[in-house]
């Protein structure tokens, strides 16, 4: 599932577990940074708020980052839940 960061960059969504989600993204975050991200959902655009929990290098241009969602409502992690699958 593609994200879109606020800062502009891709990054791809590889796993949601509980309240953690982990991304592919382009650029690294520092532990407990703000991310603010929106992912498009059943033809509408949902925005979201996550803190870093850690990033590191998988590869030469991408980070793997784990984030903790920041009200994160049952409905939407159901909705991403779907989308992952």
């Amino acid at each position: 599932m593609k994200v879109y960061l606020q800062s502009g960059e891709e990054a791809q969504a590889r796993r949601i577990d509980g309240n953690v989600l982990t991304l592919l993204s382009p650029k690294a975050f520092a532990p407990g940074s703000p991310i603010h991200f929106s992912v498009a959902l059943n033809d509408d655009s949902r925005s979201f708020e996550g803190r870093t929990i850690g990033s590191k290098r998988v590869d030469p241009e991408h980070f793997e980052v784990r984030l903790r969602f920041v009200n994160l409502q049952r409905a939407d992690r159901e909705l991403l839940l779907q989308e992952l699958v």
